[in-house]
């Protein structure tokens, strides 16, 4: 890693600690990647973070502006953290470009299932895409014997208007399995995770709603607890 690129980050890391600065970094990574992370989660991500997590390490990466703590112990890297990462080389165009919110409940509600998200065994990217008249939770990109599937992630608890909410999503997600924009987002993606892009004909994708709920929406439509 770039001399540099490590002289900044010094009071944190020893210079010396070639090893940890790579861990600080991909650290940094998956706390842009995730958006909304409570220190404790930290840990649940990677173990070996429990060697730089601490909360004085932490709040001197807040500090320096790389980190926020938006509220008691939850964190997000700032857009500050991004050419740093670039630098350092990860790519840094599959990590959301702006982060709103607090990481409240719901979000790190997310969270959890995101990080359920990168332990599996075919974890190959989460994508936050946005299609107008509907944003999922998340995309996750999975990858098994050079072949992927899509999986639309949208993470709830139980709302007042949970059937007639859980109904319009299910009608948005129908008419986007028909929306090429959604195919045109999913080539540009293909360019950025080196995987090949299929004929628009055999381009597909399913919808898990992780949650108590339970539904039958048909094909294409996966209720469960967890991922």
């Amino acid at each position: 890693m770039d001399i540099d690129l490590k002289s900044e980050f010094q009071d944190i890391i020893p210079l010396e600690s070639g090893g940890s600065f790579k861990l600080l970094f991909d650290m940094l990574y998956h706390i842009r990647l995730l958006k909304y992370v409570r220190q404790s989660q930290l840990k649940l991500i990677n173990p070996r973070y429990s060697k730089i997590c601490a909360t004085k390490k932490l709040n001197k990466l807040v500090d320096k502006e790389y980190l926020e703590n938006t509220y008691q112990d939850v964190y997000i890297a700032t857009d500050k953290v991004m050419p740093k990462l670039y630098k350092a080389g990860y790519n840094t165009k599959l990590l959301p470009k702006e982060i709103k919110g607090d990481g409240k409940e719901n979000e790190l509600n997310n969270t959890e299932v995101f990080i359920q998200a990168l332990k599996l065994p075919d974890y190959k990217a989460l994508l936050y895409p946005g299609f107008g008249y509907i944003r999922p939770d998340a995309l996750l990109v999975r990858v098994k014997d050079n072949s992927y599937k899509l999986e639309f992630l949208e993470v709830e608890a139980s709302k007042s208007n949970w059937n007639d909410w859980l109904e319009n999503k299910r009608i948005n997600y129908l008419k986007l399995a028909g929306d090429k924009q959604v195919y045109s987002y999913w080539k540009t993606q293909c360019s950025y995770l080196k995987l090949p892009v299929i004929d628009i004909k055999y381009f597909k994708f399913s919808v898990s709603i992780i949650g108590n709920v339970k539904k039958d929406f048909g094909t294409g439509f996966n209720f469960k607890e967890r991922l």
